[in-house]
C-alpha cells in the first residue's frame, strides 16, 4: 500500500474503550493510527465536521501530515516531493497549517488546500526558513520564521495569498512561540534575553495583549485560542515553582483556574478546555474542564503513563496523543456523552 493512500482502520481493528467517567459522563477512545509502516502518530488538530489532522513518523526521522476522516480513514497530505511534512491546525473549511522540511537542510510553512494543492509560504528578509503552526476562518496562516543557527523566531501572519506580516511583541521581547489561532486571534508566548516567557495573545487589530500571570516573576505559556479571544495555558508562581492551568478571558485576566499542575492545551468556542494533569507519580492524565473548570479525566491506552487532550472541536470531540509531548506515539480521539 503507498503511503499516499494510508491506512483505513475500520471500526473492527480500532482499539476502543469506553468508561464510566466523572459527572455522569461515558467516554469513548479509539486510537485512530497512521499511515502504513509509520512507528509513531500525532494529532493535533480537528475541526467542526471531525476531520483532524496530525503526523505520521518513521524510524528514518521521516514525517508525513496527515488527514483522519470520519469514515475512520487516514490519508497523507501530500507535500513537496523529497520532504518531510507535518499538519498543525485545520480549519472549518479544511485549510490545514503546517511546514515542509528536509531536517538540517531547509523548511517551509505551507497551507495545504482541501483540494489536494498547496500554497508554500515564503519567510522574511533576514531568515531562511519558517513553520506553520496554526490557521484561521480566513484562511490566514500563522508561524514562525527563523534561522537554525541563532535566533530570534519572530511570529508571523500569512494572509490568504501568502504574504507575509511580522506580529508585533511587547517592549523587550525579542523571540516568541505561535501555538493557536481563530476567528483573527492567534496564542503564544514571548520573551527576551533575560526574562521568563510570558503569554500573550495577537489581536485581529494587530496589536499585541500580554496576559495576567500569577507573579510577575513567573513564567506564563498560552496554548490555544478561541474566536472570543479566550485563551489557555499556565501560568506559574514566583520563581516557577509551581505552575496553575488557567483560562483567560477577552481582557486578558484570568477567568478559570484549573488547579495546581494542570496544563491545558486547546479549548473550543463555548470554553471547554483540552490538556492533561500530572499527578505525585508523574502519570500524564489526559483531561477535559467544562467552562466553569470541572474537571473530566479522559481515558488512555493500557500501560500508557503521558497522555493529553491536544484540541476539542464545537461538538465536543477531542484528539490527541500518548506519549512525550515532543515525539507523541499513537493518536487518540475521545468522544464524551
Amino acid at each position: 500500500m503507498s503511503r499516499r493512500l494510508g491506512l483505513a482502520l475500520s471500526a473492527a481493528l480500532a482499539a476502543t474503550v469506553v468508561v464510566a467517567a466523572p459527572a455522569h459522563a461515558d467516554v469513548t477512545m479509539i486510537e485512530l493510527g497512521g499511515i502504513e509502516g509509520s512507528t509513531r502518530q500525532s494529532a493535533w488538530s480537528i475541526n467542526d465536521a471531525g476531520v483532524a489532522v496530525g503526523e505520521s513518523r518513521y524510524d528514518d526521522g521521516s514525517a508525513r501530515a496527515v488527514r483522519y476522516g470520519t469514515d475512520g480513514t487516514v490519508k497523507e497530505i501530500a507535500g513537496p516531493a523529497g520532504t518531510s511534512t507535518s499538519a498543525r491546525s485545520i480549519n472549518a473549511t479544511g485549510h490545514v497549517a503546517g511546514s515542509s522540511y528536509v531536517p538540517s537542510v531547509r523548511g517551509s510553512a505551507v497551507r495545504f488546500n482541501p483540494d489536494g494543492t498547496r500554497l508554500v509560504l515564503g519567510s522574511v528578509w533576514g531568515y531562511s526558513r519558517a513553520s506553520g503552526q496554526a490557521i484561521d476562518e480566513n484562511r490566514n496562516v500563522y508561524g514562525l520564521v527563523f534561522n537554525p543557527e541563532s535566533g530570534p523566531y519572530l511570529p508571523v501572519k500569512w494572509d490568504t495569498l501568502g504574504r507575509a506580516t511580522v506580529l508585533q511583541m511587547p517592549a523587550g521581547m525579542t523571540t516568541a512561540t505561535i501555538t493557536g489561532a481563530s476567528n483573527g486571534y492567534a496564542s503564544g508566548s514571548v520573551w527576551g534575553t533575560a526574562s521568563d516567557p510570558v503569554a500573550v495573545r495577537w489581536n485581529p487589530d494587530g496589536t499585541v495583549t500580554v496576559l495576567t500571570r500569577l507573579s510577575e516573576r513567573g513564567a506564563s505559556y498560552a496554548r490555544g485560542v478561541n474566536r472570543h479571544g479566550e485563551v489557555v495555558g499556565e501560568t506559574f508562581t514566583e520563581g516557577n515553582f509551581a505552575v496553575l492551568g488557567v483560562r483567560w478571558g477577552a481582557d486578558g485576566s484570568i477567568i478559570t483556574r484549573y488547579g495546581a499542575n494542570t496544563h491545558p492545551r486547546g479549548l473550543n468556542d463555548h470554553g471547554v478546555a483540552v490538556g492533561y494533569e500530572i499527578t505525585t507519580d508523574y502519570v500524564h492524565h489526559p483531561m477535559r474542564w467544562t467552562t466553569t473548570g470541572e474537571a473530566l479525566e479522559l481515558p488512555r491506552p493500557s500501560g500508557a503513563t503521558r497522555a493529553s487532550g491536544a484540541d476539542i472541536n464545537n461538538n465536543g470531540v477531542i484528539v490527541g496523543y500518548t506519549g512525550d509531548e515532543l515525539s507523541p506515539q499513537r493518536a487518540l480521539k475521545w468522544t464524551v456523552s
